[in-house]
This record gives C-alpha cells, structure tokens and sequence, in this order.
C-alpha cells in the first residue's frame, strides 16, 4: 500500500515518513522514507490537511482481473497487488506496477553461499501451520542425500524454543530480529519456511549485487495464492486444502471453515520431506525434475 501511495504522490512527496517500533527494519526497505522509532506503526506523508487514510485488511481485497484480449485473463491474486490495485482504484491513478510492486528490503551482503539452506520454523499458529522441526530436518536429510554439496544448513526458531537432538547437524538461531534475519537470508540460497512473516520478509531480501535467494513457504490452511509477495523467487508447497481456498478465494478465518475437518488434506505434515527437498532443488536451481 505504501508503495501505491508513493507511486501515485511522488511527484508531491519525495519521501514517505515512518513513525513506530519497526524503523530499524523500516530504514532497510527500498522505499524512500524517514524513520523515527515511537510506539505503533504509522507510515505516510505529510504536508496535506485532506488526508486520507488506508487500513491494511488482509480478508476485505479481492482477486482482481485484467483483460488482456478475448483469450486471456491475467489474475491478481496475491495480497500486495490487491493492496496495490485497491489504492489504484481508490485514488483513479493508473500506477505503474503490473505485478510484483512489494519494495524490497536491503542486505550488504553481496553474494550467497553455496548450498545455504535456512529453515522458517516460527508461526503464528504452532498447531496448525507449522511443519515441524524435525520435518525440517528431515528435508536436510533429503537435501543431503541427493547432491553431494558442502551443505550448510540454519535454523531460525521463536525464542526459547528449544529443538530437539534429532534436528543434528543444523545451526539453530533463537528467535533472531527481522533485520538479522534479512543479512541471514541474504547469505542463503534457499528458504524453506512456515507461511509467516519471516518466510514472506525473505522472498523481499534483496542483496547489494541485486539478486535475491529462492523462498519456499509451506501452506497447511490459508490459500498459497493471496497469502504469498508475488515475486518470481517466491514458491509455494500446499495442503489440498490451501489450494482449495486459493481457487475459491476463500479464507478460513473469514468465511469459518474448519480446516481440521478435512483430516490430512490440511495437515501440512503430511507433506513428505523427500518431496518438498525434490522440489525446493528445482527451485534453487541444484537440479531438474
């Protein structure tokens, strides 16, 4: 939404301005903006007494589609473009971004190291949304046994949460900050992670060489279509279920489906780790289908 709003003012506002607990993180985005830390989270311009004001409701947006020609129709699925194209519409600006319009975030590092995988394993829902360490670990396994390279694999956990001893040789990281996070999933090549804040900051980490790593998060309930940035790094594994509210644009907290209903077919762990670590490969580029 902010990019939205700079894309649509820039030629008023050189900058944007934040005010809130965030502006270490804040100061890291691509976006023009000043930062000032303060309680909350408050970001726009200033300068104007006819403000208007934009409320971030994931459950109101809608898939959007474009006509492309009278074969095709292009969809905006993902949440920051129907955050984007919802302040198109509000304002009657035609804005620039087609696709993809998240900023990014800055890292210095310049370049990943080879075979660096990191593991998400924080949510927001341990119950229901998360893989599991030791499937975590059991995906490094597979990794492992399929390529011979010098692999090096990291683990980020909320804090005090203490993996078990079969996770082995994984370098675990207690509930880091977000800007750590950033500098780490900089020096990955892959992410693989629970569909939560971290996974989604990831697959925004842009290095100083302008690459960024490949991002796979793992969808149990909400639909991988919206709830996913839209950058083409950013890849999704789901549950029959998450694919089922992603083709019906459904979401399970606002319309109230009770995903435990639908048994393993929303059980994210009973994805098997051989055929996530097969397809996060591909995705890495360490090999083909």
């Amino acid at each position: 939404m902010a990019q939205a709003l700079h894309d649509a003012t820039h030629d008023q506002f050189e900058t944007l301005e934040y005010a809130g607990s965030r502006a270490d993180l804040i100061a890291r985005c691509t976006l023009p903006v000043t930062v000032t830390d303060g309680n909350g989270h408050q970001l726009g311009t200033l300068g104007s007494d006819n403000a208007l004001e934009f409320d971030a409701v994931p459950e109101s947006p809608p898939t959007l589609l474009d006509l492309v020609d009278a074969d095709m129709v292009e969809v905006h699925a993902a949440l920051p473009m129907r955050y984007y194209l919802d302040i198109e519409q509000t304002l009657g600006v035609r804005l620039p971004a087609s696709d993809d319009p998240c900023p990014r975030f800055r890292s210095t590092v310049t370049a990943p190291e080879a075979f660096h995988v990191v593991f998400v394993a924080t949510t927001s829902r341990p119950d229901r949304k998360d893989y599991g360490i030791d499937n975590f670990g059991s995906i490094a396994e597979h990794l492992s046994a399929r390529h011979s390279g010098a692999w090096r694999f990291s683990l980020v956990t909320p804090p005090g949460h203490q993996p078990p001893a079969s996770v082995g040789r994984i370098e675990v990281l207690h509930g880091p900050t977000a800007v750590d996070c950033i500098d780490l999933f900089a020096t990955a090549e892959l992410v693989i992670g629970n569909d939560t804040g971290l996974t989604h900051l990831a697959a925004l980490t842009l290095r100083a060489d302008g690459t960024q790593p490949h991002v796979v998060g793992l969808y149990g309930r909400h639909g991988y279509a919206k709830w996913i940035t839209g950058s083409p790094h950013h890849h999704a594994v789901a549950t029959p279920f998450s694919h089922l509210m992603s083709l019906a644009d459904a979401c399970p907290v606002r319309d109230r489906y009770d995903d435990t209903l639908w048994s393993t077919a929303s059980d994210l762990c009973a994805i098997p780790a051989k055929d996530i670590a097969d397809f996060t490969g591909q995705c890495a580029g360490w090999w083909q289908r």
